[in-house]
């Protein structure tokens, strides 16, 4: 298993997708890759911008079968009922992980110093 912090910030992204293709690029085909890069990517934005943490922590384990990467924030998970069409923002990401990826799990984090943690696994 590989693992790595990252600040909580925008500017923290470009690098998040450089580990990740790092550690998996040469086991995943180009659109596979793609939209796990695309998956991840979500879900560090969604820790940077939602969380109201101060670190990312990206883990990421392999197998013959499987990709899976974990994006753990130190946040509280907010729970929130999404009106993209109303209020401006996006929120479009966790459909769009749904999308992209085989699984997709959300461990809530619940109190300070908790941390949030979305589980992306993609088959191989």
């Amino acid at each position: 298993m590989s693992t790595r912090t990252f600040p909580a910030n925008a500017s923290s992204l470009s690098p998040i997708r450089a580990f990740v293709r790092d550690e998996v690029g040469p086991a995943l085909g180009g659109e596979t890759l793609g939209g796990l890069l695309l998956a991840v990517t979500e879900a560090a934005s969604n820790a940077v911008k939602h969380s109201g943490g101060t670190t990312v922590t990206l883990s990421i384990s392999k197998t013959r079968s499987s990709v899976v990467v974990q994006i753990t924030d130190d946040g509280v998970f907010v729970r929130r009922v999404p009106l993209p069409e109303l209020d401006g923002e996006g929120y479009r990401g966790i459909p769009l992980m749904m999308a992209v990826m085989d699984e997709v799990v959300f461990l809530e984090g619940t109190e300070p110093g908790d941390g949030t943690t979305v589980r992306l696994t993609k088959y191989v």
